[in-house]
């Protein structure tokens, strides 16, 4: 179990692929993880708003750090996004992760995005493997 914030931190500095969207940690705890990002030029899509994929990667990730602070070394098994308002490019997202079940191997977790001003953007449903 890694249960120790800054072990996860340090886990996961080494995930190129975000690094290079520039998600970054805010909260590590129990109750929730929050990741922010913010919608740059690259992650723009040909309607001009965020790339979805971005937005599925980024809440991955809060899951992922999330999960694995709570039961340790976890793998997505599946996920599903709900996409509500498009997301422009300049806007900061606030990714936060929930634990909504955990049982033996099992985790599930919902990642709700908002954006400045506070809208609910799309939301993340995740399963993991807890190994």
């Amino acid at each position: 179990m890694l249960n120790d914030a800054e072990k996860v931190k340090e886990w996961f500095s080494h995930d190129l692929f975000v690094q290079g969207i520039g998600a970054q940690i805010v909260e590590l705890s129990q109750e929730k993880t929050v990741v922010k990002a913010t919608v740059l030029p690259a992650h723009q899509n040909a309607n001009g708003y965020a790339q979805g994929g971005m937005l599925y990667t980024v809440a991955d990730y809060a899951f992922a750090l999330h999960a694995n602070y709570l039961h340790g070394p976890t793998v997505t098994q599946g996920g599903r996004v709900q996409y509500l308002i498009p997301v422009k490019v300049g806007e900061e997202l606030t990714f936060t992760a929930t634990e909504t079940a955990h049982a033996g191997h099992n985790t599930v977790s919902e990642v709700a995005v908002k954006n400045n001003a506070g809208e609910i953007v799309c939301v993340c449903n995740f399963n993991g493997f807890v190994r």
